[in-house]
């Protein structure tokens, strides 16, 4: 069954009985051990239908899924590894008729309908608009798509912490020590998650606030489902707890009372996701609660110069003494440049070199950044691919309204609705025309828009308007696609649903030789995201009150016009290849729980390392339930918050790194002021200069 020596302490939490705590830093085999742990217990003659395995991140299925698939043993199809997240909202929509009325629903005899994220934010953007044009949140400086997005924070970060929607909101106020105005927004808050929560408790809708709620409060109570659980589940598994929320960690707190065995792995250092609600300092009480205790002390990832270069790091910020002999054989490198241009362009060739010479594969490598905004993605995108290195995004969530194709595919489809009274600008048309016909510039595609699109009309006229010397100047060729192209969106108004819309648009027209004559891949991705997204609205819009395909289209449009973002962004371009430079930011590298030869980080003076995302509507930190609910949160204990955030960051990087480290840092930010971040400076005694 293993292809490698288990140590002692592995070889004994392994075959562990009853309740076992396993806490160790990232690269100590914890992982490994647990997978084993799994494989043990199947081994044993367990059912696989007894066994639920909790991971902090659903990408983090995979790895226990082909370990048991990789070791012959089986069935396996009843195996539960799932989030605590997905699991409250299988079993509240399996368990609805349970708990819908006591939870407040007003017709629990009516099904529930799950919001995604994406569609709770239109629910929210909806709400919060009227608010907006009656004078809400003036003076903020937030766009609205921010708005919407700190409010289902608070809503789901009151719930996640076990808080009433009325304690989350007191705590922001009572808490608050800045300007009075931001008590005023905090109020204009509290108007705008009431009106979202009894929309949904009006007409069956589950957001991720009320799963977690009703899952916590009310299902994990009842004694139905509580013999459900115990005659199932014989063993429980937890991974990266400190991940897990207080509502998770109460569940799995009134779940392994009842289970034969439970394995719960605690991750030092730690807690990436507290912007997610994680309590890192909760799920300290499982150690005094299990009947066992092991200590993971070897690590099989980092090495001693990569552990001094953290020590260096956190002796400067939080002011510790840790040993830092060797920090300096940690950095492989400086790249530097005036501007992030130049850095970039100094950076692929130094990459170049490294798997070239150096024998690093290309699979080992991650570009890590504090954040990556479009410019920076672009500048990536095309010095690696002159230097002809693979390399793909790690993308947890994004804005679909940047993405150029997904403009043109909405362009098409308000023009094919001028019903819906959605007027696309003359730029957004002649874009939409050069990205759908393969070789018509955004020169000649203007000229087509300036002659033939009629914007107070929301129509296109017909080619023949066009003076034979113009047609002839833009092509004749491009001329005939232009008319099949709106020949086409004329024929298809009030044909079909949205989705179907979409589908039809990219493969029946613009996926088309004639059109495109290479596989258009990245239209693609964008046509199956859109028909995805489309077909969500649609399947939930009598639940969320659009009752009419006007309805339902200007919501689409509207909803990505407006910059709300998406948890499951299309994948863009060429298919990313898994062999290729990993490219995330900080916290998206960690959450993966991979480690790699060579990490670079990106923009390493930049401020973004130490920042905390502004979020004045909801304070991650004071929702938090280990924290007093009427402490301030003071200038300080910002400052402290985020020295101690940047320690573990860095602390987790190195320990999720085999060999070194390349700085990689621009002079300029993207707003030409002069770079000089906290951990720049903290590793001065090391990067020299």
């Amino acid at each position: 069954m293993l292809n490698f020596e288990l140590t002692a302490v592995q070889s004994q939490a392994i075959t562990a009985d009853k309740t076992s705590f396993w806490l160790g830093a990232a690269g100590t085999g914890k992982t490994t051990a647990l997978q084993q742990r799994l494989l043990h217990l199947l081994d044993s003659g367990e059912p696989a239908y007894t066994l639920l395995v909790l991971v902090a991140e659903l990408s983090h299925q995979a790895d226990y899924l082909d370990a048991v698939h990789q070791s012959g043993l089986g069935p396996y199809a009843d195996l539960k590894i799932t989030t605590y997240n997905r699991m409250a909202q299988e079993m509240v929509a399996l368990f609805w008729p349970l708990v819908a009325r006591s939870a407040g629903f007003a017709r629990p005899f009516q099904p529930p309908t799950v919001l995604s994220y994406d569609l709770a934010q239109l629910l929210m953007w909806y709400t919060v608009t009227p608010m907006l044009a009656e004078g809400a949140f003036s003076d903020l400086r937030l766009r609205p798509q921010q708005i919407v997005s700190q409010l289902l924070d608070t809503l789901n970060r009151a719930a996640l912490n076990g808080l009433s929607l009325d304690e989350a909101i007191q705590r922001q106020i009572v808490t608050w020590t800045g300007e009075p105005e931001r008590v005023r927004h905090l109020h204009d808050a509290e108007t705008a998650v009431r009106k979202f929560r009894k929309i949904c408790l009006d007409n069956s809708l589950l957001d991720l606030s009320l799963v977690v709620e009703v899952f916590d409060t009310q299902l994990v109570k009842h004694p139905e489902f509580r013999r459900y659980f115990e005659e199932r589940f014989r063993h429980l598994l937890i991974d990266n707890v400190e991940e897990q929320t207080p509502a998770g960690q109460n569940f799995v707190t009134n779940l392994m009372g009842y289970t034969q065995t439970t394995t719960i792995v605690y991750d030092a250092g730690g807690g990436y996701k507290r912007f997610m609600a994680a309590d890192p300092l909760g799920a300290n009480k499982f150690r005094s609660w299990c009947d066992l205790a092991f200590d993971f002390t070897e690590n099989f990832v980092t090495t001693v110069p990569l552990t001094a270069v953290s020590n260096l790091v956190e002796n400067e910020l939080m002011h510790t003494s840790e040993p830092t002999l060797g920090a300096k054989e940690g950095l492989l490198g400086v790249v530097n440049g005036r501007y992030r241009r130049e850095m970039v362009a100094q950076l692929a060739p130094v990459l170049q070199e490294l798997v070239q010479k150096q024998g690093i594969p290309t699979n080992q490598i991650a570009i890590i950044a504090p954040y990556l905004d479009g410019a920076m993605r672009y500048l990536l995108a095309q010095a690696l691919k002159q230097a002809r290195l693979p390399y793909f995004f790690l993308r947890r969530r994004s804005s679909p309204r940047e993405e150029p194709r997904v403009r043109a595919w909405l362009t098409w489809t308000a023009l094919a609705h001028p019903d819906w009274r959605i007027m696309p600008s003359r730029y957004d048309v002649a874009e939409a025309l050069s990205l759908s016909i393969h070789g018509l510039d955004p020169a000649r595609a203007q000229l087509v828009v300036d002659r033939l699109y009629v914007a107070e009309e929301i129509r296109f006229l017909p080619s023949s308007e066009l003076p034979d010397q113009l047609g002839e100047r833009i092509g004749l060729e491009f001329v005939a696609l232009v008319e099949e192209l709106r020949e086409w969106l004329v024929a298809s108004n009030g044909r079909f649903p949205l989705d179907a819309f979409l589908y039809n648009l990219f493969n029946d027209l613009l996926a088309q030789p004639r059109f495109q004559p290479e596989p258009d891949l990245s239209g693609a991705a964008i046509c199956d995201w859109l028909v995805q997204s489309a077909t969500r609205l649609r399947q939930a819009a009598e639940a969320l009150g659009l009752t009419t395909p006007a309805a339902i289209g200007t919501a689409f449009i509207d909803g990505i016009n407006q910059g709300l973002v998406t948890a499951n962004p299309p994948d863009l371009g060429d298919p990313p290849d898994p062999d290729g430079i990993q490219i995330s930011t900080m916290y998206g590298y960690l959450l993966t729980g991979k480690s790699v030869q060579l990490q670079v980080w990106l923009e390493a003076a930049d401020q973004g390392w130490w920042a905390i995302p502004n979020q004045p509507l909801s304070n991650a930190f004071v929702l938090a339930q280990s924290r007093l609910p009427d402490e301030p949160w003071t200038t300080d204990n910002d400052f402290a918050m985020r020295n101690q955030l940047l320690s573990r960051i860095i602390r987790g990087l190195t320990n999720r790194c085999t060999s070194g480290i390349l700085l990689a840092n621009s002079d300029l930010d993207r707003r030409g002021l002069r770079q000089d971040g906290p951990l720049w400076r903290a590793l001065q005694p090391v990067r020299g200069g």
